[in-house]
Formats: structure tokens, sequence, C-alpha cells
């Protein structure tokens, strides 16, 4: 079973100056969104100024914002806590398995969701490739460049930099149940329906259990990443109520919102919480026959 003894990150975390309190590393995790908030902002206002109105501003402007966390977080680490930023978890000789495990999980789980859905009544429209032709790809990587960098900073603060300050004082258990309940607390301007947070904060549990699993942060953040680009801006599925055209086609789901998510999205119903739960199942039924 996972033990505190044995836990990577949690070792990782100790190195240097040590652990923050679990006060100072919640009100820093709050600093570190404020300012990827202020930077999204201020960088589309720039970003439009320039460009117009263009489908680019957005992902371009997502982007700027969210690298803000990691420049934040390697000043905490290396001027306060005198640790190097790989030891949140990044270390560079695991990441090509962890991240291949993490994205086969995503695109696995999604696959999963994807079907459910369909099968619950959905209709479909053409996606940004056959609307736009090949030049909609460079759109379509330009949008996974910016959600694996969102996904791989939202990992880095929350299961790298939060989990590890908390789960060193409360044990494994609260680490996980605790930064998970700021995850879901973080995503509250989306204003998501109550299966909406149930299924965030399993999102929090599972993506803390991988990294736990895998000893750092390339799975979970591998996994993260494709889940949220898969579901908007391949399959167009809604994304917290913000509609999306996917770069293969766009997905509308016709079944009970309880079910399917409705307008919020997937992350909104029953199924996604299904295969969340299942999910975390496999992930510790594998760890006990270790």
């Amino acid at each position: 079973m996972f033990r505190k003894s044995d836990n990577r990150l949690f070792e990782l975390a100790q190195s240097g100056r040590g652990v923050p309190s679990i006060a100072a590393a919640v009100l820093w995790t709050v600093a570190m969104l404020a300012i990827m908030v202020f930077a999204q902002v201020g960088a589309r206002a720039a970003l439009r100024s320039v460009l117009g109105n263009g489908i680019a501003i957005d992902p371009l402007a997502e982007l700027l914002g969210f690298i803000s966390i990691f420049v934040v977080l390697w000043m905490l680490l290396h001027f306060w806590r005198r640790r190097d930023f790989t030891s949140l978890g990044f270390r560079r000789p695991e990441w090509i398995p962890q991240t291949a495990l993490g994205a086969l999980i995503a695109v696995v789980t999604m696959a999963a969701i994807t079907g459910a859905i369909l099968l619950a009544g959905a209709s479909t429209s053409v996606g940004y490739l056959h609307s736009r032709g090949v030049g909609a790809i460079a759109f379509g990587v330009l949008t996974l460049l910016a959600t694996t960098v969102q996904s791989t900073s939202e990992e880095a603060l929350f299961r790298g930099w939060l989990f590890p300050a908390i789960g060193t004082r409360t044990g494994l258990a609260g680490g996980i149940l605790l930064s998970s309940i700021v995850f879901a607390i973080a995503h509250a301007t989306t204003g998501p329906p109550p299966l909406g947070w149930i299924n965030l904060f399993l999102f929090g549990c599972f993506a803390a259990l991988l990294a736990i699993s895998e000893g750092g942060l390339w799975a979970a953040s591998a996994w993260h990443a494709v889940w949220n680009w898969t579901q908007g801006g391949l399959l167009g599925f809604s994304v917290d109520r913000s509609i999306h055209t996917g770069l293969l086609a766009s997905i509308h789901p016709t079944g009970p919102d309880y079910v399917t998510g409705g307008a919020f999205g997937p992350e909104g119903g029953l199924i996604v919480t299904a295969v969340l739960v299942a999910s975390l199942i496999g992930l510790l039924t594998k760890r006990l026959r270790w």
C-alpha cells in the first residue's frame, strides 16, 4: 500500500531548507493562482492590441499566464527553500516512460468517457480540420502546447508543491484529501455543478496517487494534459461551460445532464465520476499487488 516512508515526492520536498508550513504553502498557492490570473488578463489585452481578435489569442494568453506559475515556483524554491526546481518531481531520467504512461491512461479513460456519452445520446458537428483544412493543425498544436503548460503547471503547484507540504505533516491521506479539496476550490470560478465538484476532487486524488505511484510528476502531468486537450481541443466537448470546437469534431451530448455533464462538459456528469472511481480503484489495486 502507499506509505509515507516510501513516498519519493515527500523525500524530494524535504531537500534544501525543508518543507513550508501548511498555511504558508496554501497562501503561496493562492498567490500564484492570483498572479496567473493577472498575467492572463494582461497577456490577453496586449495580444488583442497587436493581433486583433484571432482564434489564437486565448491559447496564447493561457500559455503566457500559466508560465508565470513556473517562474514564481522557481523563484520560491531557489531563493527561499534552496531547492532545485526538479525536486517538485521532474527528474529528467524518468520523463519518457512516465509521460508515455500518463498519456496512455488519458487516452484510455477519455475514450471510455466519449464512448459512454455517445451511447447516452449525442450529436456531432465538424471540427476545425474539416472546416479550415490543414491550417487547423497549427492551431491544434498551439492549443496542445498551451494545455500542456497549463496542466503541468497545475501539477507542479498542487501535486509538487502543495501536496507534499500538507502530507509531510498530516500523512498521505491528509495530503491527498486536503490538496485535492484546494484543487477543486481553485476551479470554483467555472461554476461546477454538484457532480463537477466531486469530479474535480476525484481528479486531484487520482493525480496525487499517480504521482506517488510513479515517484514524480511526469505521468500525472501527461495524463492531465492529454485528458484536457482531448476533451476540448480534439473532440470539442464543452469544458467548464466554455464551448469548444475540436480539431476532429465537436460533440454535443443530448442525454441527461447529470449523466453527461450537459453544458458544463463531461466533468459535470456521472460518466466521468464512474471513470475516475474505476481509475482510482485500478491504481490502488495495482499498488496492493506490489
